[in-house]
Parts: C-alpha cells; sequence; structure tokens
C-alpha cells in the first residue's frame, strides 16, 4: 500500500505542476491554487479530474473562451498520456505489477465499483499477487 501511495503521490506530482504551468501559459487567474487543487484531487481517479476540469473551465471562462478550449485540450491530451503512459510506467515501478495488470485492475475496478473502485484497485491487485505468489505458486526447494 505504501509504494501505491508514493506512486499515485508522483502521478498527483506531475499533474500539478504540468497544470500550474499550463494555467499560467494561458493567463488564467488563480493558476497556482488550482494547479495545486488540480494534483491533490488527483488521488480521486474518475471523479477529481472531472472536478478539476469543471473548476479550471468555469475560472478560465471569466476571460475568454479561448482560454476554456486551451484548458479542454490540456486536459484531454494528458489523461490520455496518463492512463496510456504514466501510470502503467509509474505503478510497475512501484508496485511491481506488469502494465497490462494495472490498466486490466484499473478497468475491472471502476467498472464494478466507478471511482472508489478504480481508486482501490491497484492496491487490491497487489494483495492479490503477493497472495498468490506465497501461496499457489510452487517454489523449488533449496
Amino acid at each position: 500500500m505504501g509504494k501505491w501511495l508514493l506512486g499515485q503521490g508522483s502521478l498527483m506530482l506531475i499533474l500539478g505542476v504540468l497544470s500550474t504551468v499550463v494555467y499560467l501559459a494561458l493567463g488564467i487567474r488563480y493558476a497556482y491554487a488550482l494547479g495545486v487543487l488540480t494534483g491533490l484531487l488527483n488521488i480521486i481517479p474518475v471523479l477529481g479530474a472531472a472536478t478539476c476540469i469543471c473548476l479550471a473551465m468555469l475560472v478560465a471562462a471569466l476571460d475568454s473562451w479561448g482560454r476554456v478550449l486551451g484548458v479542454g485540450i490540456f486536459y484531454a491530451i494528458y489523461l490520455n498520456v496518463e492512463n496510456s503512459y504514466l501510470i502503467p510506467r509509474i505503478m510497475k515501478n512501484r508496485v511491481g505489477l506488469p502494465a497490462l495488470a494495472i490498466l486490466v485492475a484499473l478497468l475491472a475496478g471502476s467498472e464494478l465499483a466507478g471511482p472508489l473502485g478504480a481508486m482501490v484497485s491497484v492496491p487490491t491487485a497487489v494483495l492479490v499477487s503477493v497472495l498468490l505468489e506465497e501461496y499457489a505458486v510452487q517454489k523449488d526447494a533449496a
């Protein structure tokens, strides 16, 4: 669980820093506060990102629709990169599961129990992996 939290913390930091840079580049009000909030809310897999998208777009809409479009484009690109590249790589390095196992766990968890299921899917997959390795896999006696 601790290794999963470190991986999730890495993802939160990456999103927080990147979103702050994008908000500053677009000239969005409260860029630093929005960036920190975006990083913190990334702990909630689906709802956190949706909340941040809505909030950032609402603040951007106060100034111009072009900024709203910029925030939307950033999130569309980031979420694709995060789901297809960052999550599998970071979690593989942290928890020791193959990238495909992490993707399957995330998909199954979010399908079965929504955002809460997605949040606990990777630690559950690690637990199942450890239990299978400990009790089901026969090791050669040395």
